[in-house]
């Protein structure tokens, strides 16, 4: 069961999910990075304040916006997503779901397939097919923010139906291949990044992502460091 969300509070959402996915999947780039600086675009966010892991994180970032900003800075931004997310080898923080699910770490595995036959059945299509795992986090966390826009457009259409099976969508995808181990990717993010920056956003993300399935009963669970349903 889900909470209703209004279409303000949905396209909210969305924005959050869209730049969450361009921070772990996109090269920083220097316009992007400059105008974040300028307009100060971490002091806040338009969903999730209400979240500790949020607030950590947009506080983080900003810090590092609050820095003299050259050309040196954001050279070191780029080769520290690089070595994060991207590597010569081995990235220090992976961002695929079948790094941390699949047994030895096997990348291409059956969850990127399955990943892959949600973006199919929602009629997406990655641009670098066959050459990079669908299961990347930023991959899916712009799927589900593409998910969350079409709900909104369901609502303002009042196909409720329609709405319904979308909201319940997001709630199977972020269960089945994002939240097992979104915890343990944001250890690593945190454990490896240099900058306040990707440590932010790895707070972020991982707030961001369990701040929303609170809207589907599921929490996590400090304790155990695993998301589960409340009250299970």
């Amino acid at each position: 069961m889900s909470i209703p969300y209004d279409q303000e509070t949905l396209a909210c959402v969305e924005a959050c999910f869209a730049a969450a996915s361009r921070l772990l999947y996109c090269e920083p780039d220097d316009a992007e990075v400059a105008g974040q600086v300028e307009q100060r675009m971490f002091a806040e966010a338009p969903f999730g304040m209400d979240d500790a892991h949020v607030r950590a994180g947009l506080t983080a970032m900003d810090a590092w916006c609050d820095e003299p900003f050259d050309e040196e800075r954001l050279a070191a931004l780029k080769r520290e997503w690089f070595r994060l997310f991207v590597g010569a080898g081995t990235p220090d923080a992976p961002s695929w779901e079948s790094f941390y699910v699949d047994p030895n770490s096997q990348l291409f595995s059956k969850h990127t397939l399955e990943v892959r036959a949600w973006y199919q059945r929602y009629g997406l299509k990655i641009e670098r097919l066959h050459a990079e795992p669908d299961d990347h986090l930023g991959l899916m966390l712009g799927f589900v923010g593409h998910l969350i826009g079409l709900e909104a457009e369901a609502r303002a259409e009042n196909d409720e139906r329609r709405a319904a099976e979308l909201a319940h969508d997001q709630e199977a995808f972020l269960v089945e291949h994002v939240l097992p181990w979104l915890a343990a990717w944001r250890y690593s993010v945190n454990e490896r990044a240099a900058s306040n920056y990707f440590r932010g956003a790895g707070d972020f993300v991982f707030g961001l992502c369990a701040c929303y399935a609170r809207r589907f009963d599921v929490a996590f669970d400090e304790d155990g460091q695993v998301f589960k349903r409340m009250g299970g």
